[in-house]
């Protein structure tokens, strides 16, 4: 392995480098190890400087070629990888070795800790507490005068824990600090779509009250009543509901009119006025003098609390449910109601506060009901260049999705260099925001540019060659853009259907050109050559073909240098390579070596032949075959060399599988591990329900309902139906009949349900009043209407029923 160090120390030496601009942040060779803090140059690296010594140097493609090669084969793979809406780990034999999910993780931010506290005195502190976390999962944070932490654990149950220790604060090292909980980031990597489902949204009524306004003609009164009602007038910036006006009707005693003891002849009544609202107040929205009423009443408000007392109340419901996140009012003034959102930690509260709290009658308001509802949001991260070209089609998706009441929110970036956008959709139907989101993605996705069905496709593309050099013109000519996709050999194209469609024809024109006019022709590295290549080789290529002509593949596997050119050319890259210097005698003569070995699989000569780490030698194709058609048990899935005469068995190591599969073979490879281990393991996982949605949810003993992060379907875990609002045992009766079968059979006993409380009730002889043993409501046995004593009801059963006693058993 070549590190960065050697190869920016080559690129300096050259003059590849002619007075130009700052070349594109994109195309930059910029030490990722660097950033990370694992390159083992420190501030002695290069890479670290290249941003400021490349300032006014624009590298040319051969050069970016291998420093891309370099970084990317030096970039060490820990074989982590998101399948399925899961963090999966693998280890030898491409075995799984941990799942998780983004339900496992919570987090904490910690404020109040001294200056220079550090990640291990944190990770000690936790320890004391019995909360064991890794010092990598400790981000501090530094402020002025102290600074805090943010903590992240796969144990769901980690925040809520430290957040009820540190409930009223804890002394540590004198200062008093405290634990609030956060949205928990994800594992580096981890590319699935962000799914929410753990917010509400809430409103009750706000405080009104009722307003009568007394006019002495019918005019004047009927005129006003329509101004309020067409929302001409106001009162408080607000829309009121007004009833027709009435004409008053005089009594014996003038003063026991109602509602006021005017005695004037006409009313106009006000409902839904802000409880805020005085009589200036009304008096003020009608403008006209000659529409001003004789006398105004002002009716009590509905309720007395206050707004900030109203919702301090209704947090309350929330966090004894669950802890929350945050809890914010919407500050509408001309609004008749109160609106919040809450964020809860746990998507399991979340749901329970829809269920349990939606129509719950308020304290402070027993009249009004308090509505929760749950709300289902999908996070999407796009470049900024893509969703710039996407955007005239996500405007005219919109307003399909607000037809629907989802909602589509596009963040500005955060990164300095604006290289992405944040976007979110949103809503209150889970199937509406499914639907919704696979709109978003597929947009995102843009289109494969294609000619008769195929893929197109320039090998000389691998390169930032004069047919690369052409594309970037077509896509600053139509104003799209053309994402190149180096390593599934694709062009990608993001804009207006119209747009895609002429820069796939231009495109398919120019790949064509490219093709008569060169001839791609592959020069396969063994080790010892890619070794040669990195150390001033392919320089030496370009030096002499011209940086077009060549280019640096090591997506493949064996390693290749792609000659874009005629024969001759290809035969002095040959030549060039004959005469090539710097190369390893041990590695040579291991090669020699092995090449008169024999293949373990079809025991022929090997033809481009791989070692595994055991000693074993392969054909490349036999090698590759061997892994992708599988070598797991039905107890474990592994994958195994088949080296001497197939009882060698030991396990290939993750490096063998990555040094001699191709890109695509060794994602086949972890995708069917990880299929193989979900199949083997149905008690701790299962595949979403939905046909071809592919992702997972972990199994729990206790019935919990999960929603997809995918489909957004919800499933229970435990007995893994779509039953929400009921328990399994009665999701089971209605899908099995049962509950028909139990009706049936009351009906034949007659036996029926309390209608308010459903305790199942049955009537022996006598008086058809009957009065629930359970909620003591007052019933009439023959039509079930309820009563609120048992009065009304006897008149009521010799109205409809002829009598209060079932004469039809006598």
């Amino acid at each position: 392995m070549v590190s960065p160090f050697v190869v920016l120390q080559s690129l300096k030496r050259t003059n590849d480098y002619p007075s130009a601009t700052a070349p594109p942040e994109s195309e930059k060779p910029i030490c990722r190890f660097f950033k990370t803090g694992s390159c083992v140059y420190g501030e002695k690296c290069l890479f670290r400087h290249a941003e400021e010594n490349l300032a006014s140097r624009e590298p040319t493609p051969a050069t970016l070629a291998v420093a891309d090669a370099i970084e990317d084969e030096s970039k060490k793979d820990d074989f982590s990888r998101t399948i399925g809406g899961a963090f999966v780990q693998f280890e030898a034999g491409a075995r799984v070795s941990k799942i998780r999910l983004p339900s496992d993780f919570s987090a904490v931010r910690i404020n109040g800790l001294p200056q220079g506290t550090s990640e291990q005195s944190v990770r000690d502190m936790l320890a004391e507490k019995g909360l064991d976390i890794g010092v990598d999962d400790v981000y501090m944070l530094h402020m002025d005068g102290s600074c805090g932490a943010s903590v992240r654990s796969d144990d769901p149950s980690f925040s809520k824990r430290l957040c009820a220790m540190f409930h009223s604060g804890y002394t540590w090292q004198g200062v008093k600090i405290y634990a609030t909980p956060i949205a928990a980031p994800m594992p580096s990597g981890h590319s699935a779509r962000r799914v929410d489902c753990k917010k509400v949204h809430l409103s009750w009524h706000k405080a009104v009250r009722n307003v009568w306004l007394n006019f002495d003609n019918g005019d004047t009164a009927k005129r006003v009543s329509d101004l309020f009602a067409k929302g001409s007038y106001r009162i408080l910036d607000q829309k009121v509901t007004t009833k027709p006006a009435t004409e008053a009707q005089p009594t014996i005693h003038s003063y026991a009119w109602s509602p006021s003891r005017n005695r004037v002849n006409w009313t106009v009544m006000l409902t839904e006025v802000p409880a805020a609202a005085e009589t200036k107040d009304i008096l003020q929205a009608i403008t006209l003098e000659r529409n001003r009423p004789r006398h105004v009443e002002v009716g009590p408000p509905t309720y007395s609390t206050d707004a900030e007392k109203a919702s301090t109340i209704v947090r309350s419901l929330l966090t004894n449910i669950g802890p929350l996140e945050y809890f914010e009012v919407t500050l509408e003034t001309n609004a008749r109601r109160v609106k919040a959102t809450a964020r809860f930690l746990d998507e399991a509260d979340a749901r329970r506060a829809a269920t349990e709290l939606d129509k719950k009658e308020l304290i402070f308001h027993p009249k009004a009901r308090l509505t929760v509802q749950m709300v289902y949001s999908a996070k999407f991260k796009a470049g900024t260049s893509i969703y710039d070209a996407v955007y005239p089609r996500i405007l005219a998706q919109e307003k399909a999705w607000k037809g629907k009441n989802v909602i589509f929110k596009a963040y500005n970036s955060t990164d300095p260099l604006k290289r992405f956008r944040l976007l979110k959709i949103e809503g209150e139907s889970a199937a509406d925001v499914a639907v919704a989101k696979a709109d978003l993605e597929s947009i995102l996705g843009g289109v494969v540019a294609k000619g008769d069905g195929i893929p197109l496709w320039d090998s000389s593309l691998k390169a930032n060659g004069r047919l690369f050099q052409a594309i970037k013109k077509l896509e600053a000519e139509l104003s799209t853009t053309i994402i190149r996709d180096r390593g599934r050999s694709e062009l990608r194209l993001f804009g207006s259907q119209a747009r895609c469609e002429e820069v796939e024809r231009r495109l398919a024109e120019l790949i064509r050109a490219a093709s008569l006019s060169t001839s791609a022709r592959a020069i396969e590295l063994e080790p010892h050559k890619f070794f040669w290549a990195c150390h001033g080789g392919f320089r030496k290529i370009t030096a002499r073909l011209g940086p077009e002509k060549a280019s640096f593949d090591i997506i493949s596997t064996p390693k290749k240098i792609v000659i874009s050119g005629s024969l001759e050319d290809y035969d002095v890259a040959l030549a060039i390579m004959e005469g090539r210097e710097q190369v390893a005698e041990s590695v040579v003569r291991h090669e020699v070596n092995e090449a008169a070995q024999d293949c373990s699989v079809c025991w022929t000569e090997a033809e481009t032949p791989v070692k595994t780490r055991c000693g074993h030698v392969y054909c490349q194709e036999c090698f590759e075959r061997s892994c992708t058609m599988g070598d797991g048990t039905a107890a474990d899935f592994a994958i195994l060399c088949h080296g001497n005469q197939g009882s060698c068995k030991k396990v290939v190591v993750l490096d063998d599988l990555q040094e001699h599969l191709s890109e695509g073979a060794l994602e086949d490879v972890l995708e069917r591990s990880f299929s193989s281990y979900i199949k083997r393991h149905p008690n701790v996982f299962r595949y979403c329900p939905t046909p071809d949605c592919g992702y997972i949810y972990r199994v729990s003993s206790e019935a919990r309902t999960l929603n997809c992060s995918n489909c957004l379907r919800p499933t229970c875990s435990a007995c893994h139906e779509p039953h929400v609002g009921m328990s399994c045992a009665d999701h089971q009766d209605i899908k099995t009949g049962g509950y028909q079968a139990f009706a049936k059979l009351k009906k034949e006993l007659g036996i029926k349900d309390c209608p308010t409380c459903k305790t199942p009730l049955e009537k022996i002889d006598g008086c058809n009043h009957m009065t629930c043993i359970a909620c003591k409501a007052h019933i009439c046995w023959v039509c079930l209407m309820l009563f609120p004593n048992g009065t009304g009801i006897y008149a009521h059963m010799a109205k409809l029923h002829g009598g209060h006693i079932d004469m039809t058993g006598l």
